[in-house]
């Protein structure tokens, strides 16, 4: 009987801490971590803040003599969290070319991220990020 209660209360702890399954506050802590691109050549911390999701660059690779990259510089802004099983929302910067995008982002599973660029609701680019090291 005691480990029954014991285990209920270690559940709930973790439910109020974690937020519950599948929720916008779950998303959060799932999505938190550094991600790496689909090409391997930019990670990026992302964190959340307020039911907002935003990331910065932690690592990029020079291409085309572009040497101008800055660490620290936010790269995904204001994803508003939504959740598990809808797409989230918000704004990416391309740390290469600084052009903005709105972006839309989704858990494929506990490692993957669906990620969608678009310009004016059309889809630009597809690309899947992996997660390297979760917070």
């Amino acid at each position: 009987m005691f480990w029954i209660i014991a285990i209920g209360i270690i559940l709930a702890s973790a439910l109020l801490y974690l937020g519950k399954p599948f929720t916008s506050s779950y998303l959060g802590w799932q999505l938190s971590g550094v991600w790496s691109n689909q090409a391997d050549t930019l990670q990026i911390m992302m964190h959340e803040d307020n039911a907002n999701v935003h990331g910065h660059v932690v690592s990029a690779q020079f291409r085309n003599g572009n040497d101008k990259i800055v660490i620290g510089k936010m790269v995904v802004n204001s994803v508003k969290l939504r959740a598990i099983w809808y797409w989230s929302t918000g704004k990416y910067i391309d740390p290469y070319t600084m052009e903005e995008f709105d972006l839309r982002v989704k858990l494929k599973d506990a490692r993957t991220l669906k990620v969608c660029f678009l310009e004016k609701e059309n889809i630009v680019k597809k690309e899947e990020w992996k997660l390297i090291d979760p917070l």
